[in-house]
């Protein structure tokens, strides 16, 4: 047996191992590989997203499995536990790959629920597949067929959101009418954990700060003029990161239902 057969079985039989199977994955906890590219590495990030409104304690691995050019076959694995908010999404790890890759490379991300059950199997999965191209320039990345299929519905459903009138597609934006400091410092927090966890959307949230009592002011967060978070600031530090990570958590957790609103639509 050589060691392409061996990376396959190897592979088969962790997938089958673990009872994948499809319906049961990423409806709890959706587990999802990003792709960053730059100019020489791509960058492979595993991300999870919460999509219940309960607290999970989980763990996850992330494996890459390499096969060069002569056969040979390695892998390597990161893991970890983790707790995970209702409605929260993190990214857990990540690894980069050189633009000038000459072996084949499968990425797999599993996530579990941490149970005293031997047998349990992950509830997240997400898997890619990265080649080099022949003339040694650049990558081949094949996503899942559930990826795939995924990403051709959410492209599907928002072409009318996404799209302007002069055919230039558009993405959320997260927008600053603030007053003071504060707030100002506020919204730097709210959109540092907005661009770590890699959150996409079509919906804009608006950071809005307006006169409160006496001398403090009210802090919103809105979507589609929607309050989902609003408190009196406070000029200190640690109250403000966790405002903002609050504020986060409850703008996840609206995007989340707006999407189930919109799947329910789809069925009817």
């Amino acid at each position: 047996m050589n060691s392409k057969q061996t990376l396959f079985i190897l592979v088969f039989l962790l997938l089958s191992n673990h009872g994948f199977t499809q319906k049961y994955f990423n409806k709890e906890v959706k587990a999802v590989i990003k792709i960053d590219q730059t100019s020489e590495f791509v960058t492979f990030s595993a991300t999870v997203e919460n999509l219940t409104l309960s607290d999970l304690s989980l763990r996850y691995e992330f494996t890459v499995y390499k096969t060069d050019t002569n056969g040979n076959t390695s892998n390597s694995r990161q893991e970890n536990r983790f707790f995970l908010k209702g409605s929260d999404k993190k990214v857990l790890s990540s690894v980069d790959i050189n633009s000038n890759l000459k072996e084949k490379i499968i990425i797999l991300l599993l996530v579990y629920p941490i149970s005293n059950d031997e047998k349990q199997g992950a509830i997240g999965k997400d898997r890619i597949v990265v080649t080099g191209n022949e003339n040694g320039v650049g990558l081949n990345i094949e996503l899942s067929k559930e990826r795939e299929a995924e990403l051709k519905a959410e492209n599907n459903s928002e072409d009318q959101d996404m799209v302007s009138n002069d055919g230039v597609f558009l993405e959320g934006l997260v927008i600053q009418k603030t007053l003071t400091k504060s707030g100002r410092d506020f919204y730097r927090y709210f959109y540092s954990e907005y661009y770590n966890r890699q959150i996409k959307t079509t919906k804009n949230i608006v950071i809005q700060e307006v006169p409160g009592q006496r001398r403090s002011t009210r802090i919103s967060v809105k979507i589609d003029g929607q309050i989902v978070r609003q408190f009196f600031s406070r000029p200190k530090k640690e109250f403000l990161k966790e405002m903002a990570i609050t504020g986060l958590q409850r703008s996840l957790r609206y995007l989340q239902q707006l999407e189930k609103q919109k799947e329910t639509l789809k069925r009817y």
